[in-house]
C-alpha cells in the first residue's frame, strides 16, 4: 500500500537558488516552453474557479521562478489524483503558510492503488473519502515520464482538472473540511441547538484556516504585479 504523498520531485532552497544548471530535467522545459516562452496550464486559486494561464518561461527555458511565483513559494508537485501525466503543484510550506484551498477526495484509481488518507496515514482510502486538503494556490500542468518534463495541458486534460475543481472539490471546500476537523462536533451540535448564526459560523470558519495557516496569510502571485 502507499504510505506516503507521492511527489516526483521536490526542490530544495538551495535548487530554487541555484540556477537552471541544478534543476530537474522538469523544469528545464526543452519543448515547447523554451519555444515559444509559454506552456497553457490552470490556475486553481483560493476560492476562484480554475482558470486557463499561459506560464511564462525564463530566458533558460524554465517555468520554475513562474510557478513559484504563483503558488507563493517553494513547489512540489502531486500526482496522486490524475495520474503521472498531470501534476498539481502545491506551496511546499502551504500548510504553514496559506489559507486552506480545496479538499482532496480519492478518486476510484487512488483506492484501487492501495492510498493512504494523509488524515491518519495509516487508513486505505475509498473512492470519495477526504484523502488530505491542499493550501494556497495550485497549477496544474501536463507531465511526459519519456522525457521527464512539465508540457502544456492537453484539451481533455483541462476539461477533466477543471471540472473536478469546480464539481467534485469546489471553491471552499477545502475550509469547509478544515473547520469540519476543527470544529466538527462543536458546530454539529451547536447548529442542532440553533445556537449558531451565519456570522459566527463565518468567524470560526476563519479563525480555523488563521489557526492552521500558522496566522500567516499566503502570497497572492497577482499582488505582485499590481505592485510591479
Amino acid at each position: 500500500m502507499k504510505a506516503e504523498f507521492p511527489v516526483k520531485a521536490c526542490l530544495s532552497r538551495q535548487e530554487c537558488a541555484g540556477g537552471a544548471q541544478l534543476l530537474p530535467a522538469r523544469f528545464r522545459n526543452k519543448g515547447t516552453a523554451e519555444r515559444t516562452g509559454k506552456m497553457e496550464a490552470l490556475l486553481i486559486p483560493v476560492d476562484g474557479t480554475p482558470v486557463t494561464i499561459d506560464l511564462k518561461a525564463d530566458e533558460n527555458g524554465s517555468t520554475l521562478r513562474e510557478l513559484q511565483r504563483l503558488v507563493g513559494g517553494s513547489i512540489e508537485p502531486l500526482n496522486v489524483l490524475f495520474g503521472e501525466e498531470v501534476s498539481i503543484y502545491v506551496n511546499e510550506e502551504g500548510l504553514y503558510s496559506c489559507p486552506p484551498n480545496r479538499a482532496l477526495y480519492a478518486t476510484k484509481r487512488m483506492e484501487n492503488a492501495g492510498y493512504l488518507s494523509q488524515m491518519d496515514f495509516h487508513t486505505p482510502v475509498h473512492e470519495g473519502d477526504l484523502y488530505t486538503v491542499l493550501f494556497g494556490n495550485l497549477v496544474a500542468v501536463g507531465f511526459d515520464p519519456e522525457t521527464g518534463e512539465d508540457r502544456p495541458l492537453t484539451d481533455g486534460e483541462c476539461q477533466t482538472v477543471r471540472d473536478y475543481f469546480t464539481r467534485v472539490s469546489a471553491p471552499g471546500s477545502g475550509l469547509s473540511e478544515v473547520l469540519a476537523i476543527t470544529k466538527g462536533p462543536k458546530l454539529r451540535q451547536d447548529r442542532a441547538e440553533g445556537r449558531n448564526s451565519l456570522r459566527e459560523e463565518a468567524s470560526e470558519m476563519r479563525s480555523s484556516s488563521s489557526a492552521l495557516a500558522g496566522g500567516r496569510k499566503g502570497q497572492n502571485p497577482f499582488e505582485q504585479d499590481r505592485q510591479a
